[in-house]
């Protein structure tokens, strides 16, 4: 039997768990890195295809008065040689053509439901900030959004968090500037690391002048501005819960500590 046969069938049995695991991770909290080795993902589709088939399988013999033939999905995958086996297995399969198109298609359709559903579900809960294991792999998306405040060994709470300011310490043009804004956006390139960060609001601070005033800020005239990583040294992630407070209710102390933004520059 044509190994290219017998390859092609290999795939469409993996193809359940692949389909799920691709809906699975199709979200922003995962990288989707377009090197993957195809290889690598089917192998890690074997399980998930195997739960899905026999359920699938389970649920066709118990409600309809079809059976999977297993001698024969056997002799389809191990390629045999004897001509009268071959003849009678591709009968069969021209004879069940249209329920094993719609099986795939069922089984195919339900893997990606599945897999999405799944992820759902982990994210509405939370059980990826609770539970490591079930953590996603895109670290940036817990830290900008302040999700890795829910993490156990952490002591604080997401759900409490109003306002996500970001000091983003920058290299321009021999010059040390320190940029602040609220968090906007990021981005990130397929491999997971950061490739730009987007500010809303933003100020900045050149360093060399806190000798003279270390709250001076400059506003910039743009609602929003974007930082490529090339140029940043560090950044700083500010979460805070925000109340509303009349200036009766600040000390003295307090309001000498506003930041003060020169519109000059």
């Amino acid at each position: 039997m044509n190994i290219a046969f017998t390859t092609i069938l290999i795939f469409l049995l993996l193809a359940p768990g692949f389909l799920a695991r691709i809906a699975f991770f199709s979200s922003k909290v995962s990288i989707r890195d377009r090197n993957k080795n195809l290889i690598n993902e089917l192998t890690w589709s074997i399980i998930p295809s195997l739960t899905i088939h026999i359920i699938a399988i389970t649920l066709i013999e118990f409600f309809t008065n079809y059976e999977i033939d297993f001698n024969q999905l056997g002799h389809l995958i191990l390629g045999v040689t004897d001509k009268n086996a071959i003849n009678k297995n591709f009968g069969q399969l021209k004879q069940y053509l249209y329920p094993i198109f719609f099986y795939n298609l069922s089984v195919f359709s339900s893997s990606i439901l599945m897999g999405y559903s799944l992820q759902k579900v982990i994210r509405k809960y939370g059980f990826d900030r609770r539970l490591r294991y079930l953590r996603f792999s895109n670290k940036w998306h817990y830290i900008f959004t302040g999700e890795c405040l829910d993490f156990p060994d952490v002591p604080d709470d997401y759900e409490e968090i109003t306002d996500k300011i970001i000091n983003v310490l920058c290299k321009v043009n021999e010059k040390t500037i320190l940029y602040t804004g609220e968090y906007f956006n990021y981005y990130i390139d397929n491999h997971g690391d950061l490739e730009a960060v987007h500010l809303k609001y933003p100020i900045r601070r050149y360093l060399e002048n806190d000798a003279n005033d270390k709250n001076k800020y400059y506003s910039i005239e743009s609602r929003y501005l974007v930082i490529p990583s090339s140029e940043i040294i560090n950044i700083n992630f500010r979460y805070f819960n925000k109340t509303e407070l009349s200036e009766s209710d600040l000390t003295e102390e307090e309001k000498e500590n506003l930041i003060t933004v020169d519109n000059s520059n």
